[in-house]
């Protein structure tokens, strides 16, 4: 029987059934590397030195710790950007435990976003196989940033390191591999700092308080009504302040999140909640600052655009059933915004995202990792990889 002397697409989708357990033990491993957001370094040099083994062209890795690795295709086309976030939501010191069941992988970041960046780096190797490569050329990137008050810096640098280059984006997610994100979901985040003057419980009571004034515009934000068309919301995330327990709070502040998918209905809350703000301080005497400490803009790419229409082609030919097209907050709100098409994908099904109890199911990486691998070359050939009309 003659050795085999090349690697097709097919034959990639056939790998990745093989390599699937070495997927798994990989995000296993990943998963032990702290990386919190802004502390990424130690997941920068593993990705560094997978994208190395894989044999990726012009692997690097810039100031932020964004890494980034390439494929040259076979002819000139466009350029597809593919980013997976390797910061995490736990700070350094959290006990990052890790287990494995049958069917099952658990630990802190398993899902959000180890086994993206695992499952974007063998997708990578699965191209780097193929025979004949597609036109143009793909950027691989572990990037920084995503979580919390990264303020999606990671991507925004790369999409400014190659302004103007990139025709697409394609963004990694852990969970969610049966839907398309089609649609970011924006957010304004504000750090609100109350101050007044503070003075002792007993002798100086009456004296404003600032604890007391930011638990006065927390109850009036948390009785605002929202709407569910088009869905928006709000969030006091973290409080911090005071002195001790006799001393009336000289100072306090709180984190607030906005959200909505509209950009119309976020700019509506913003302004509710500032009146807020300004209603609270004329009652209380209390100072009120309001800063703001990020923003994700929100945009959608329509269903109908070529790039959607590609992705059900995709899971047809892989006989999965239709995707549902969601909202998301993810590295792929940016390119959005900047009228780059671009999607979130997922890797697999799980739960308890943000949780040091997260956990995934593997059997589905498997969908992920095909549906990524043929997403990737449909975005720079698409009659040949999309598989739209076939059986």
């Amino acid at each position: 029987m003659a050795l085999q002397t090349s690697f097709t697409v097919e034959d990639g989708l056939a790998w990745f059934a093989e390599t699937l357990d070495e997927v798994a033990e990989e995000t296993l491993h990943l998963c032990r590397i702290p990386g919190p957001t802004f502390d990424e370094v130690e997941r920068a040099t593993y990705a560094e030195a997978r994208m190395r083994a894989i044999g990726l062209d012009d692997v690097q890795v810039d100031d932020m710790y964004n890494v980034t690795g390439g494929i040259e295709g076979s002819r000139r086309g466009p350029t597809t950007l593919v980013a997976a976030h390797i910061d995490t939501v736990f700070p350094r010191g959290t006990p990052l435990e890790v287990r494995r069941t049958s069917n099952r992988l658990y630990g802190p970041s398993i899902g959000d976003n180890s086994v993206a960046v695992t499952g974007m780096l063998q997708v990578a190797q699965g191209i780097r196989r193929l025979d004949e490569l597609p036109p143009g050329r793909i950027i691989f990137a572990a990037n920084v940033g995503e979580e919390g008050l990264g303020n999606l810096c990671g991507i925004r640098a790369l999409l400014e390191k190659w302004r103007d280059q990139v025709d697409t984006v394609l963004a990694v997610e852990g969970h969610g591999v049966d839907e398309i994100r089609n649609a970011g979901i924006g957010s304004t985040r504000l750090e609100i700092t109350f101050e007044g003057e503070g003075g002792h419980s007993w002798g100086a009571f009456g004296t404003p308080s600032a604890i007391h004034a930011m638990g006065s515009a927390i109850h009036k934000i948390s009785r605002l009504k929202m709407s569910q068309q088009p869905k928006t919301s709000y969030n006091v995330g973290l409080v911090e302040g005071g002195e001790s327990i006799n001393t009336i709070a000289p100072r306090a502040t709180m984190l607030l999140d906005l959200r909505s998918v509209a950009p119309a209905s976020l700019y509506r809350l913003e302004q509710r909640v500032t009146r807020i703000f300004e209603t609270v301080a004329q009652d209380t005497g209390i100072r009120i600052e309001s800063r703001m400490v990020g923003q994700r803009p929100a945009a959608t790419l329509d269903i109908a655009h070529p790039l959607c229409q590609q992705m059900q082609g995709i899971r047809k030919r892989l006989r999965l059933r239709q995707a549902t097209f969601s909202a998301s907050s993810t590295d792929a709100n940016l390119p959005l915004s900047q009228g780059i098409p671009s999607l979130c994908l997922g890797m697999t099904r799980g739960g308890l995202a943000h949780t040091v109890r997260e956990y995934i199911d593997i059997p589905p990486i498997l969908l992920g990792l095909r549906q990524l691998y043929l997403a990737i070359l449909a975005s720079l050939e698409p009659s040949s990889y999309s598989g739209m009309g076939t059986e």
